[in-house]
């Protein structure tokens, strides 16, 4: 197995090995449909022929958009088998976001799900001088194009049988020759801060980040995974497709973003992991179900739920429950948990797993109460698998003890360093930033991290983000951020400080549709989202959820005042990343008059908002929004 050391030679060695076991599922018209491993590898040798077929060298680029499908994985691993070098897009970008990607990693060939992905490629061609061709697997709307540019993916794979003909064994050599050290992908980060950074990451490094997550979470080719991540996030790579090909597990794609729940149910997968996103509206649905639940479901959820939460903090302690509380908690999983968790699709899952920014604790509390063992890990993109829970060793407050390997160090101002063999070979054409981001030797993640007394890791949040009042009192933003976005009525929000201000104040997305429901319920009359969100109603709702959270707050770091945005935050318009972190600077510089108002005596402001449309028109959205104090 030395030799078996990056991701396309495991492919070759599970078609060896499990050759007409199911390596792949995916769901089409309603009906699941079985890939082998033969059927994965054999796709993935000759879609690589084809792309040499069609002047394809080592080390281009090559980027790949679209939805989560079997096609998507293929074009990458038969990229990485001939030296080509992978990068994706997230499926929802807009076109000039695109064109950022594709200009600065020098992408030569586009391989795309649709017509629509198509689409913004061809409309960019003039700004993309080293782009040669656009492989498109899904022909829905694209029979009367007649682009030289275009060729579906079927006709690059039979360009590869016929390709093969003239240079046998072609393929087999340029994998043989393909090394750990070599570059596997180029992850775009999320942007946060700014422009996106190529990371680039090798075979080694990824292989290494998927061996410690599965010597956490045992997985073997029994198991059945979910592909729900974007596929561009490496968070897709650590934790669902390179341990795939690991332990053989299958790995299933369901039909339409919109089928997810449905899907999953059918699957019934043995582990699952969200991101806190998804783990909070997995808990927001829940709420929504018991909202519209008939009165003696609402009495019995109310009546048994609490023998969840108590059973959990047992297991969580490490103490044995009482007879009693046994016999009680078996009752109330046949009653509720077990058909609340078989109605979500994870009545199989062994364990959960969240990761990539801080998940609520109380969404974390809730999920144990129903027998879900959720675990949290930490990772970056450039320091790969860090930390995480393992078995029986659970604490709400941590992100867990760090990965086998992995070695940690903190600076005196409580910044987190790293080493271990799952480090980046550094960020594409910028070896500047590259080098700034490491201290003799250690990765500095920029994170503000504690070290408990039993190893476990807190984490804090960005070392840029901890707050200072003027008053010299400190606060943490995701912290309160999190909290607030366990009530099923606020979707997301924003807190505002600083060393020139004298408290805290938020900015906070309503959820729109659990909103409405209640003021449907409460004979409360509106129009629009704009309308909803300025009510005096919704205000005083959405006020007693700040109310909840200020109670956990030391009294100088309470929110003190707030404001219902008339939108939501929206990656289209730069304000979230494409996996839904907050640019908080890019939000304060945008909505700067309205958190000005925060911390003056207006009592509302006129707020000029530009909006992107999902064509890429501009328009703009003139309110007044109401500033509340608590």
């Amino acid at each position: 197995m030395a030799e078996v050391d990056t991701i396309p030679k495991l492919v070759k060695n599970n078609a060896e090995q499990w050759g007409n076991k199911p390596a792949m599922c995916m769901k089409n018209l309603g009906i699941w449909q079985k890939y082998t491993w033969s059927d994965y590898y054999g796709t993935v040798k000759y879609f690589g022929l084809g792309l040499l077929s069609l002047g394809t060298k080592p080390a281009d680029r090559v980027a790949i958009i679209g939805d989560n499908e079997p096609e998507w994985f293929w074009a990458e691993f038969a990229a990485q088998a001939i030296g080509a070098i992978p990068t994706g897009i997230y499926v929802d970008s807009i076109p000039d976001e695109v064109k950022y990607i594709a200009r600065h990693a020098d992408v030569k060939i586009a391989v795309v799900n649709d017509q629509e992905q198509a689409d913004k490629f061809l409309e960019l061609l003039p700004e993309l001088p080293n782009l040669t061709k656009i492989i498109y697997w899904d022909p829905k709307g694209l029979k009367n194009y007649d682009d030289p540019m275009l060729i579906s993916f079927k006709e690059v794979v039979k360009l590869g049988q016929e390709y093969e003909k003239a240079h046998p064994g072609l393929f087999e050599e340029l994998l043989g020759a393909t090394k750990p050290d070599d570059i596997a992908f180029i992850y775009y980060t999320s942007g946060t801060t700014g422009l996106q950074k190529g990371a680039m990451l090798s075979h080694r490094s990824l292989i290494t980040t998927a061996k410690g997550f599965i010597a956490r979470y045992p997985l073997d080719y029994k198991d059945d995974l979910i592909s729900n991540f974007p596929a561009s996030w490496v968070g897709d790579s650590f934790f669902a497709t390179v341990p795939h090909i690991l332990s053989g597990a299958r790995l299933n794609f369901p039909e339409e973003p919109e089928t997810v729940a449905e899907d999953t149910r059918e699957i019934g997968p043995d582990f699952v992991i969200y991101g806190p996103r998804q783990w909070e509206s997995l808990v927001s649905e829940i709420q929504v179900k018991i909202m519209d639940a008939h009165p003696l479901k609402r009495l019995a959820y109310r009546a048994l739920s609490p023998l969840g939460y108590k059973m959990a903090e047992k297991m969580l302690a490490g103490s044995k429950p009482g007879l009693p509380l046994k016999i009680g908690h078996k009752i109330a999983d046949g009653l509720l948990f077990h058909p609340l968790k078989d109605k979500l699709g994870v009545s199989k899952v062994r364990f959960g797993v969240t990761g990539s920014s801080v998940l609520s604790l109380d969404t974390f509390k809730m999920i144990h109460s129903m027998g879900i063992e959720l675990r949290q890990n930490y990772a970056s993109t450039e320091a790969g698998f860090i930390s995480s829970h393992g078995k029986g060793d659970i604490s709400f407050e941590s992100v867990g003890r760090p990965a086998l390997g992995t070695e940690v160090r903190l600076t005196n101002e409580g910044e987190l360093l790293i080493r271990s063999d799952c480090m980046f070979s550094g960020y594409y054409k910028d070896p500047e930033k590259t080098a700034q981001s490491f201290k003799n030797g250690w990765f500095a993640t920029g994170d503000a991290v504690n070290i408990n007394e039993k190893g476990h890791l807190i984490f804090l949040d960005r070392l840029k983000d901890l707050g200072v009042l003027a008053s010299g009192i400190k606060y943490a933003p995701q912290y309160i951020e999190g909290r607030l976005r366990f009530s099923p009525y606020i979707k997301d929000a924003m807190v505002v400080g600083g060393e020139d201000k004298e408290y805290v104040t938020a900015i906070i997305n309503i959820d729109f549709t659990m909103v409405s429901k209640w003021a449907q319920k409460n004979r409360l009359n509106f129009t629009t989202f704009v309308d909803l969100s300025q009510k005096k109603e919704v205000a005083d709702l959405v006020a007693k959820d700040l109310i909840r959270v200020n109670s956990y707050l030391p009294e100088g770091s309470r929110v003190k005042k707030f404001v219902l945005l008339h939108k939501e935050f929206d990656p289209d318009e730069a304000e979230l990343t494409r996996t839904r972190k907050l640019r908080r600077g890019f939000v304060s510089e945008r909505y700067k008059d309205l958190i000005d108002a925060m911390y003056h005596l207006d009592k509302e402001v006129k707020v000029e908002a530009a909006v992107t449309y999902r064509d890429g028109r501009k328009g703009v959205v003139t309110t007044s929004i109401k500033v509340r104090s608590l």
